[in-house]
């Protein structure tokens, strides 16, 4: 469990590392091509974390989540779409709030729980530990995609 928590809150200080000092024009620069910028994708990312503390939350309680149909893209453009006018401020506030609500969940954990199985509506089959194990990793893979996006921007 020590670990995992390592490794969410190591994944958390880098993502949050690379905006450190971004000013407002990097924070909505957008390459043109379609992709998010820097502060629509840290949008993401706090709505995906909350998503999946909820599934852990669940499997951990014996519920299926069950959506059918679902469609992770049309599932994520819809959790921007509703956070499109937050504040660069607001969405680090929301982070943070997800971090330490899913710091307080896997306090209450004991150590079998992390391999408490269930089904996550996009991933499948599951245990608890890796849909905990799945926020740490988000965060490294949309912390490469601010770094591009940053660099893009300066060239």
């Amino acid at each position: 469990m020590d670990r995992l928590k390592e490794k969410l809150d190591s994944a958390r200080t880098k993502l949050l590392a690379v905006v450190e000092g971004v000013d407002e024009a990097a924070w909505d620069w957008q390459p043109g091509d379609g992709r998010w910028s820097a502060r629509l994708t840290l949008a993401h990312v706090g709505s995906a974390h909350w998503s999946h503390l909820e599934v852990a939350r669940g499997l951990v309680a014996g519920e299926t989540i069950d959506l059918p149909g679902f469609d992770l893209d049309e599932w994520n453009e819809a959790r921007v779409a509703d956070r499109a006018d937050w504040s660069p401020g607001k969405i680090l506030v929301d982070l943070k709030a997800a971090q330490d609500a899913t710091l307080a969940f896997m306090a209450k954990l004991e150590a079998k729980d992390l391999e408490t199985r269930g089904v996550h509506p996009a991933l499948g089959e599951v245990s608890v530990g890796q849909v905990l194990g799945v926020i740490a990793l988000h965060d490294s893979l949309h912390r490469r995609d601010i770094l591009k996006l940053l660099r893009e921007m300066s060239a």
